[in-house]
């Protein structure tokens, strides 16, 4: 049987088009009358499930649907990565979102991009790009108001990329109907960061059959290590400014730290660049400064330059936290030693001393402490540190395990 035979099987589309043919081409027809290319839409909706060979053989010749908010988004370049491994291995890959990005980064291919603003006209793209199955990263909002009734709809399989804030978040851990999604039919699976998370969504009734662990699909260059004479003293952040990456933690760091021969360096955008302007303003902080924001292609160069990565986590009031900061694998990948907190899935992955250092959270006292501990090593034990994340990044995360684990769960 071959792939598309078993996605179909599995899902009940095809006897479910085939059964409803007729009912559903009416309601296509009364809901989509403003569709200018109608009968081209018609015929691919016939042509997809009156086949009696040459069926699809193998998951390249699978029409993928990505879902997404926006795209391409500054902040969510683990997408970007995905989508351009998808596109680079020939597959069929093409993306649907409900907004323009208002921070896209320039892509170095080419994929197709269409709008839509209501699940009307998402089910209509599905049936004009003949989508076999559906992928969406967050759960809240575009896989509960969108992908997932959509495909259930359509009897197309979907899976979903869980995070960050679309569970952890107060508001959204209500109303993001994990657990009814996970008992679909037609959901093949949930992607998600670590043990962490698989417990999160456990305790949410989700079905411990449909919970994939996985990486983000971060992407970086192993650089060359070398034994040298390394004095800590430029200290960077990265990220966005929101509550969650603990910035106001940092900049309370670098105030009890103004004795000592440290910079403080933090780049990035958000809500908070005022708020944390004005801290920095209000405790007289000689030592610490906001840079701005860089482009991705910049964050390597400003990682290499740099002595440490302080990456100082919290949760968030609402309930917000980190699943694992990407910088934190790239800062690894670039042997730059970096100093974080047990937040989230983090301590799944950093052993303090062994490869990387943590702490904590909210704690400026502790985080302080840690940075001149850090600060104190000798060349040979920070070299075997930044050696042993190196090795340790190379085996959790890459886009190719990501990927080929995306691929994996497909075909199964």
């Amino acid at each position: 049987m071959s792939l598309k035979d078993r996605i179909l099987e599995k899902s009940g589309s095809y006897n479910y088009y085939k059964d409803n043919y007729d009912r559903l081409k009416k309601q296509l027809k009364t809901k989509n009358s403003k569709i200018k290319d109608y009968e081209a839409l018609i015929h691919s909706f016939e042509t997809r499930f009156d086949k009696s060979d040459g069926l699809k053989k193998d998951a390249k010749d699978i029409n993928i649907a990505y879902v997404l908010y926006a795209f391409p988004i500054h902040s969510q370049t683990f997408v970007v990565n995905e989508v351009r491994w998808l596109v680079e291995n020939g597959y069929n890959v093409v993306i649907f979102t409900k907004a323009d990005s208002d921070k896209p980064v320039e892509l170095d291919f080419a994929v197709e991009n269409y709008r839509f603003s209501n699940t009307t006209q998402l089910e209509a793209l599905f049936l004009e790009h003949d989508i076999d199955i559906a992928h969406t990263h967050f759960i809240y909002p575009m896989c509960t108001n969108f992908t997932y009734p959509v495909c259930e709809r359509l009897k197309v399989p979907f899976t979903v990329f869980v995070h960050a804030y679309d569970i952890f978040r107060k508001d959204n851990d209500e109303r993001n109907k994990i657990d009814e999604i996970s008992n679909s039919e037609c959901c093949r699976a949930i992607f998600t960061l670590s043990e962490f998370h698989k417990d999160y969504l456990l305790e949410r009734n989700v079905r411990e059959d449909k919970i994939v662990i996985t990486k983000q699909a971060t992407s970086y260059e192993l650089a060359p290590l070398a034994k040298k004479d390394r004095k800590i003293k430029n200290i960077i952040s990265i990220s966005r400014f929101v509550e969650k990456k603990g910035l106001d933690v940092l900049i309370d760091a670098a105030k009890l730290l103004e004795d000592e021969d440290f910079t403080f360096e933090i780049y990035g955008f958000g809500d908070l660049h005022n708020q944390l302007q004005s801290q920095i303003d209000e405790l007289g902080c000689r030592n610490i400064s906001i840079k701005g924001e860089l482009q991705p292609n910049e964050v390597q160069d400003k990682l290499m330059e740099a002595d440490l990565l302080a990456a100082p986590c919290k949760i968030a009031k609402n309930g917000d936290m980190d699943g694992f900061p990407t910088v934190i694998f790239e800062a690894m990948a670039c042997g730059l030693p970096y100093v974080t907190t047990k937040v989230s899935a983090i301590p799944e992955i950093v052993e303090d001393g062994v490869n990387g250092f943590i702490t904590e959270p909210e704690s400026p006292e502790l985080f302080a402490q840690k940075i001149i501990e850090v600060s104190r090593l000798s060349s040979d034990e920070l070299f075997e540190v930044i050696r042993k994340a190196q090795e340790d990044v190379e085996n959790i995360s890459s886009v190719e395990k990501t990927m080929n684990r995306f691929i994996d769960t497909i075909k199964e």
